[in-house]
């Protein structure tokens, strides 16, 4: 049956169904990239799949599919591991999952197929919108029911994915076009998917793989959260990345004040960067060794570097002298898919290695862990050196294009070829660094429950 009245299963399924969606995000953007560097020809059977159908496709997949399932997914186990409690309506929960898993891949197909109606994350047929919409909502009810039943107060990392589901709901409706298919037309409408664009990666997708870091973090390190304070004032701070949207105007008819307001917000945007860094490293700093000897730990620090790296580039990005040099270049479009990509799955790994002994039924915290050492470290040794790659691939491709736009006037498509190539390999090797992740978590996930048999004393 798809639904079952099983305790824990809406987050285990949330979370496989993450992985899978993973996979399809990384092969779609290996074939994106090596099509667009002339090395692969994929054909379909109604048509060459080119970057103009696998882009979208990877885009979708990599935050509707796997930051969404899965951060939701450790999101759910850290609450109810925490708390102690179980989701308030499984049958209602699994619902949404498989509405969730029914729109993802009913917008691959149709992107397959060339059916777009809209820019990009906004791209999908609005009837697909409309379905994730829905499940968005359910799962946001079941959640704020769940979290009321807590006795003691929320956790940091609950306060996350509370926050997450709740600033989803109208930044999606507002801005994805659901309720105005083939949007953006006007000023209005751009703006509006300038505050979804940035809403969907910092406003949904960030604060999911922080509540994963906030929960591992102290539970890792044996320590106390270092200041909820902080976490708070990281929370709250990532409000302004709704604002920093405007930079997708620049060049567009618009109130002068905008774009002012846009980079001031965007600077700004510096203390939820900070303040999320250093909640983290000051938990683990007693500890710091012990975490780091662990993949969860290693995970967890890969993952506050990459977000700080992307968030200190977002936040400069606004700026105009900035954007007038790396305007419409990959450097561009780099701090969203670092941020997605790079810091917000590794700490989704660090909550998925930690979380592990929530997979098996009943869950418990047993004196080893459920995963192998050297699978583990293959698995985070080959992420890390595809996301390395993957980030250079992108610096150096904006490199090339602001040094041709600065010698020849124009931006020289064929400049591109050698960033293409490195950072379709840096994909490649990220997506086969993923089968160590799925035999572990496969492994934990069919771990036998130890059972101790009653002592019967019977008389000599």
């Amino acid at each position: 049956m798809l639904i079952r009245d099983q305790a824990g299963r809406t987050a285990r399924l949330l979370l496989y169904s993450g992985i899978v969606w993973l996979f399809v995000a990384l092969a779609a953007g290996v074939g994106a990239v090596f099509t667009a560097a002339g090395a692969l020809y994929i054909q379909l059977p109604f048509g060459a799949a080119g970057v103009g159908l696998l882009q979208p496709v990877f885009l979708n997949a990599l935050l509707f599919g796997w930051l969404s399932m899965a951060g939701l997914g450790v999101g759910l186990l850290a609450i109810q591991r925490a708390h102690g409690i179980t989701l308030a309506s499984e049958t209602w929960g699994q619902l949404a999952v498989w509405l969730w898993n029914g729109a993802n891949a009913a917008a691959v197909a149709t992107l397959l197929m060339g059916w777009r109606q809209g820019p990009a994350l906004a791209d999908s047929l609005w009837q697909i919108k409309a379905v994730w919409l829905a499940a968005l909502v359910l799962l946001l009810l079941n959640v704020a029911r769940t979290a009321s039943r807590a006795r003691q107060p929320l956790y940091a990392s609950a306060w996350y994915v509370l926050a997450a589901l709740t600033w989803a709901v109208p930044v999606y409706l507002l801005g994805s076009g659901v309720l105005a298919p083939g949007w953006p037309v006007d000023a209005l409408g751009g703006l509006l998917y300038g505050m979804y664009a940035q809403g969907m990666v910092w406003l949904w997708a960030v604060p999911l793989a922080l509540a994963a870091a906030l929960y591992v973090a102290p539970d890792l390190s044996g320590q106390p959260l270092y200041s909820r304070a902080l976490a708070a004032l990281g929370l709250w701070g990532l409000v302004l990345y709704a604002g920093t949207g405007t930079e997708r105007l620049l060049g567009a008819e618009m109130p002068p004040w905008l774009p002012a307001l846009g980079a001031s917000l965007a600077v700004l945007t510096l203390i939820p960067a900070l303040a999320g860094t250093a909640n983290i490293v000051q938990t683990i700093r007693p500890r710091w060794d012990a975490v780091a000897a662990t993949p969860p730990g290693r995970a967890l620090i890969w993952g506050t570097v990459l977000l700080l790296l992307a968030g200190l580039q977002a936040a400069l990005q606004p700026l105009s002298v900035v954007h007038g040099a790396i305007g419409m270049t990959q450097l561009a479009v780099a701090p969203a898919l670092i941020a997605m990509l790079g810091g917000a799955t590794f700490l989704l790994f660090a909550g998925i290695y930690h979380l592990l002994p929530m997979l098996r039924r009943p869950a418990d915290r047993p004196g080893t862990p459920l995963y192998r050492e050297r699978a583990a470290r293959w698995h985070l040794g080959i992420s890390g050196l595809g996301i390395v790659l993957y980030v250079v691939g992108l610096g150096l491709g904006g490199i090339l294009q602001v040094s041709a736009r600065t010698a020849f006037g124009a931006d020289l498509a064929g400049v591109l070829w050698p960033a293409l190539m490195l950072q379709g390999a840096a994909l490649a090797l990220f997506l086969a660094g993923q089968v160590f992740l799925v035999y572990t978590v496969a492994r934990a996930a069919s771990a036998p429950q130890p059972v101790k048999l009653p002592v019967i004393i019977t008389n000599p």
